[in-house]
């Protein structure tokens, strides 16, 4: 083997960026094999497989780059489940307060009455366990697990979010050809919604030091606030579909509640830098 092609192999093998974009083209590869059969296919249900390609390559290159010891050095951070109080208030409730906050924000801007109501209760145990098990277990032990840290170890905590933003953005692509797993706005939109996401999720997981359950129920409680206070259009009125990749904007009738969350989000995100909380990643072992 030249020196070059052990280089690269070492990389991919190690804790830095190497590593970490190679599992990124390892998940894209295998949630996408499965989005484009199930499309194929027209079998809907096999879309659950495919969300769960990213916490399926960080399994399988845990295990087949750094053997049963590395896959254990992944899995044992599921026991890190210490942090400030703050930071398990804001995991349970924060998302939930955003959305609703965002929301009730755009009625009262245009003189509609408050909407102090959230989903029906009976939804909420079926929404709760879809969203942590499948998009919060299913993507996190990748996303946040595996590619965060190493992109942290090698460009600092702000440029591996922003890295890892744009990954999981486009993972979502072939979601719009499936009409469902994605914001029914234009793609422009939920870059700017992503960019707020990836930050407070690293927030939450770096102050977790690198506890799966930050990244995992970050997720999960992310997509459940998003049901419970749904501030999305009527996907009657705009439905999930590739014309949304190119769209740039919506009436105000539709879109304005989803601007007026984001607002919220990125006036979250603006505060957590102010405060330094991505100034310095932790000590994650890998």
């Amino acid at each position: 083997m030249s020196n070059s092609a052990s280089a690269v192999e070492s990389g991919i093998r190690g804790t830095g960026a190497a590593s970490a974009f190679f599992f990124i083209f390892v998940a894209y590869a295998l949630s996408w094999s499965v989005f484009a059969a199930a499309t194929a296919a027209g079998q809907e249900m096999w879309i659950i497989a495919g969300i769960a390609g990213p916490s399926i390559a960080a399994l399988a290159l845990s295990l087949v780059l750094r053997g049963p010891r590395g896959l254990w050095q992944l899995l044992k951070r599921f026991g890190r489940m210490r942090a400030p109080w703050q930071v398990w208030a804001f995991l349970l409730f924060g998302f939930l307060a955003m959305n609703w906050i965002g929301q009730n924000l755009w009625y009262a801007w245009r003189g509609e009455e408050l909407d102090i109501a959230l989903s029906p209760l009976q939804y909420w145990p079926q929404t709760f366990l879809f969203s942590i098990l499948v998009a919060g277990l299913g993507e996190e032990i990748g996303w946040r697990g595996y590619a965060l840290p190493r992109l942290q170890n090698a460009y600092g905590v702000v440029v591996a979010t922003l890295i890892l933003a744009i990954a999981h953005l486009f993972w979502h692509l072939p979601t719009y050809w499936l009409g469902q797993g994605m914001h029914n706005v234009p793609l422009l939109w939920v870059a700017g919604f992503v960019i707020p996401f990836s930050f407070i999720l690293t927030w939450l997981y770096n102050a977790g030091r690198g506890g799966l359950l930050f990244g995992i129920l970050g997720h999960g409680f992310s997509n459940v606030a998003l049901s419970l206070a749904y501030f999305m259009p009527s996907e009657r009125d705009v439905p999930i579909s590739p014309e949304l990749i190119t769209a740039t904007w919506l009436p105000l009738e539709q879109g304005g509640a989803y601007l007026a969350v984001l607002a919220v989000w990125w006036l979250v995100m603006i505060v957590l830098f102010a405060k330094g909380a991505f100034s310095k990643a932790p000590d994650i072992p890998l």
